[in-house]
């Protein structure tokens, strides 16, 4: 299938078309593997009831107490947030977004590429070949949090400016609860960049985002997987550092 051709009032791409563009664009642009979803029920993993995210296949290798035959990686993993750290049901029914049951896009970097790769090919993604307004785009990244005893993510902002040509009024910094991303209560974690969809007729949806309104919905999630949580609540360095993005599928389209 040719590339998902950009998105026109008139010709939209189907759902179809814009899963198939994503696993093909990491593929062909930069040499990932596509894998297949996981089971919705991780049987090796007593630590969650669900698959919540796509890089739950994965918390192995980014431990360190496992390996793959590949080191990038994509696929579309189906997704159950019906309970945990990740509970969507207070949502679901209130909103147009949230989901017990969804599809995730995701491409993941097992100790090779870090922040750099991850930003320059989603915007290329977004604003290339799918054709997204740049100026609908904003980008929230970690701002520090001091019980942690983590700084803000000033190489991440510097990496957006640097890389793209995103409105450098639309990056900003958000707290621990919003970007700084963990699989469940213990785990791999780590700092994440977000980015939000502006739906708003006059590109005034800046003081929207994280605000679970309708007109600005944040729909990818870049994660640098750099920690491990323990069960007393600190937190230690991973062996490598590891790329994890997720793309609401059901959001994008």
């Amino acid at each position: 299938m040719p590339p998902t051709p950009p998105h026109t009032p008139d010709h939209p791409p189907s759902a179809a078309a814009i899963r198939t563009s994503f696993l093909e664009f990491f593929r062909d642009r930069a040499g990932h593997t596509i894998v297949p979803s996981a089971p919705v029920v991780p049987h090796d993993d007593p630590t969650l009831l669900f698959t919540n995210a796509g890089m739950n296949q994965f918390k192995d290798v980014f431990l360190g107490t496992g390996t793959r035959p590949y080191d990038r990686v994509v696929d579309t993993q189906k997704c159950i947030r019906a309970g945990g750290k990740h509970n969507d049901l207070e949502d679901v029914g209130r909103d147009t977004w949230h989901h017990t049951f969804f599809e995730m896009l995701g491409n993941w970097s097992l100790g090779d590429y870090f922040k750099r790769e991850a930003i320059t090919w989603a915007w290329e993604l977004l604003t290339e070949v799918w054709g997204m307004p740049k100026e609908r785009l904003h980008v929230s990244v970690f701002g520090g949090d001091e019980c942690d005893g983590l700084e803000a993510d000033e190489e991440t902002e510097r990496l957006w400016l640097e890389l793209t040509d995103i409105d450098p009024a639309n990056i900003t910094r958000w707290g621990r609860k919003d970007n700084f991303w963990e699989m469940g209560a213990t785990g791999p974690c780590g700092p994440c960049s977000e980015i939000h969809f502006d739906s708003t007729p006059d590109l005034s949806g800046a003081p929207l985002i994280n605000l679970d309104h309708p007109d600005v919905i944040e729909f990818w999630n870049l994660v640098f997987i750099q920690f491990n949580r323990r069960e007393d609540g600190t937190l230690v360095k991973l062996p490598s550092r590891h790329v994890d993005t997720g793309m609401g599928l059901e959001r994008v389209v």
